[in-house]
């Protein structure tokens, strides 16, 4: 079966469209691929960065792809490694347009290339990130999912401070975040008996109140409600000894509590090869890891790993879900 993945172009300033090259480069993918973006934009981002292939009728011949260029309403100038305006325009203009050609069926997937939020906002998006905006177009409550072949970590709040975390777990969240993540892993990647460990909020599980109570109060019986609803999970587990001892090997998925919990371990592991996959949707949605990185959007070398690993998901995902 033949998947069709939108692909956004991300800020074309940053090494996004760079990553995606050279991803496309090395791999043929066994999807159809089209990257929403103006054509005059994408023939100025491969003389900037000097990018593998050539655009010939509405087709990037990369390797052995062929990507097709679905034109949006926004085109801007290249500027490697600079925060611009039309840039920004473009980054939505795409998102946007993606998002709709999967929501509509015409596509079965969606990889998002990195964008600046700091940049976006600055011109009046309103989103924290592209999953909010996601699930804000195609409805639902998203699971932000970071994972490599192997670990995945689910985040129970995501893009919110430290302070207000303890204030945003529930029982009844961290039991549904749980219950999402077993539904991801077993429909969309197809595990049997999945085994989730939850992370506990306070060092060391809190120490039965010494040093604080939501473990016992909140994480504690969320777990219990999850394992009520027969889903095979325990914790929680202080994060440090979990990561640095090894045991996350022995689960198919863990559920984090907050953002840096979760994810500095996470991409540490991964080793530049992490996904940012979108799970409780009704659409598809990876994405690499990386962010702009406008420092070294021309002059260094860039690691495609990240790309060539979400494009690969978004398949293999798009494919389990219609099976």
């Amino acid at each position: 079966m033949n998947m069709r993945l939108a692909v956004s172009s991300g800020d074309v300033n940053g090494i996004g469209l760079r990553c995606f090259a050279d991803a496309c480069s090395h791999v043929e993918f066994n999807a159809s691929i089209e990257l929403l973006i103006d054509a005059s934009t994408l023939v100025d981002a491969i003389s900037a960065y000097r990018m593998p292939g050539i655009v010939v009728d509405s087709v990037w011949h990369v390797g052995e792809n062929k990507i097709s260029i679905v034109p949006i309403s926004a085109a801007t100038c290249v500027t490697p490694g600079v925060i611009t305006e039309d840039a920004s325009r473009c980054a939505i203009a795409s998102l946007e347009n993606a998002i709709a050609r999967v929501a509509s069926g015409v596509a079965d997937a969606l990889v998002t290339l990195p964008i600046n939020k700091y940049a976006l906002n600055n011109i009046g998006w309103i989103f924290a990130g592209q999953t909010e905006m996601i699930a804000d177009i195609v409805g639902g409550t998203p699971l932000m999912v970071l994972c490599t072949r192997d670990v995945r970590v689910a985040l129970a709040t995501i893009h919110v401070p430290l302070s207000t975390v303890s204030s945003l777990l529930t029982i009844q969240l961290i039991a549904e975040r749980i219950a999402a993540l077993c539904h991801h892993l077993v429909v969309d990647l197809g595990l049997i008996n999945p085994q989730i460990a939850v992370l506990s909020v306070d060092p060391h599980a809190g120490e039965h109140g010494v040093i604080g109570t939501i473990d016992d109060t909140v994480v504690l019986p969320a777990i219990e409600l999850a394992r009520a609803s027969e889903y095979h999970v325990d914790g929680p587990h202080p994060a440090d000894g979990f990561f640095a001892f090894g045991a996350y090997k022995k689960y198919d998925g863990i559920v984090a509590m907050y953002h840096d919990q979760g994810l500095i371990p996470l991409k540490l592991l991964a080793q530049g090869a992490g996904v940012n996959c979108t799970a409780a949707l009704r659409i598809v949605r990876t994405s690499p890891d990386h962010g702009t990185a406008y420092n070294i959007s021309v002059h260094d070398a860039v690691d495609c790993a990240s790309t060539i690993e979400a494009i690969e998901m978004a398949i293999r995902i798009a494919r389990n879900r219609l099976s």
